[in-house]
């Protein structure tokens, strides 16, 4: 028998306009890896029979989770943010400009792990899916990824897609070589890597009598913007600015030819964390920094700017 493999296997996402309910149209993803995956535990029964065997189990309720960890760049990368940070403010006509900022409101959506090198192809879907966090770590040579956390509400095993003609999406990579910082408003050049990891504080729990175990609906919490900017120690410049809680920010912009992608955190303040002397070599200072929204013009705590060109869906 035909054993299903991850290269030849493929994800398809579609926004839906009814929550847990598939929609008409498709769109075929680049990603590196996706561990979303439907489980139900069966659960121990405490019933006293006369004898030391334990009773049959019962099934506990239904949970769908895991990371989709996808490249980031200039054209699919659109859709990821869509999903995670809402609809953009779009303007211009080529090139155009996408905003985004967090506290609109984020669709949900069908996830489709297509495995079509089985001997009967079959489709692993998952509805009313919503992007529970998003970590992005920048810097270095390795490649640029985003990994999304996703939870879902129900899931089906299919003989048929969704959409038997998805539109395939297609790449512009960024990578860390294209990345430029600016901290506190002024370029920032002995910067080594700056992540960011926002939570959305999914509200899973739910469940409601007559459901079968499964989620009603996926709410929406009070977000966390959290994450870390690492740098040579060349003076106490960053370190001061933790002690005294003083409020920065920070922008990272990969440029790759007409392309842009910026990540703006407005407004932050840094936790204290001295360096150390761990070894011979050159002295480093990671400070941690927690965002915020207070009075920054972008009203959010994180804004995202992609210019490409393409309108998109």
């Amino acid at each position: 028998m035909a054993q299903a493999t991850g290269v030849k296997s493929q994800v398809v996402i579609g926004f839906e306009g009814v929550f847990k309910t598939a929609p008409a149209d498709g769109f075929l993803m680049p990603v590196n890896s996706c561990t979303v995956k439907a489980s139900r535990p069966k659960n121990t029964a405490g019933t006293i029979r006369g004898n030391l065997n334990p009773a049959a189990p019962f099934d506990g309720n239904l949970i769908a989770s895991g990371d989709i960890v996808v490249p980031v760049d200039s054209v699919a990368f659109w859709y990821w943010l869509r999903l995670a940070m809402g609809s953009p403010i779009t303007t211009g006509t080529g090139p155009y400009v996408h905003t985004y900022g967090l506290g609109g409101v984020r669709p949900s959506f069908t996830l489709e792990l297509q495995f079509t090198d089985l001997g009967s192809a079959r489709y692993m879907r998952y509805r009313g899916c919503k992007i529970s966090t998003m970590k992005i770590d920048m810097g270095g040579d390795g490649e640029l990824v985003a990994t999304l956390g996703v939870v879902g509400a129900d899931y089906s095993i299919e003989t048929a897609p969704f959409d038997a003609t998805p539109t395939a999406v297609s790449m512009n990579r960024m990578k860390n070589s294209h990345l430029a910082l600016t901290e506190g408003g002024s370029a920032i050049e002995n910067a080594m890597s700056f992540g960011i990891d926002v939570n959305f504080n999914l509200d899973t729990e739910n469940y409601c009598i007559g459901g079968a175990g499964k989620l009603y609906n996926i709410l929406d919490g009070l977000y966390t913007v959290n994450g870390s900017l690492k740098a040579l120690f060349e003076d106490t410049a960053l370190i001061l600015k933790a002690q005294s809680s003083t409020e920065s920010s920070i922008v990272a912009t990969f440029t790759n030819g007409a392309a842009v992608l910026a990540f703006t955190v407005p407004e932050l303040q840094y936790q204290e964390d001295m360096p150390a002397i761990e070894g011979p070599k050159g002295v480093q200072v990671t400070l941690p920094f927690v965002a915020y929204y207070e009075n920054a013009s972008q009203a959010t705590s994180m804004q995202v700017v992609l210019t490409n060109a393409d309108e998109h869906a």
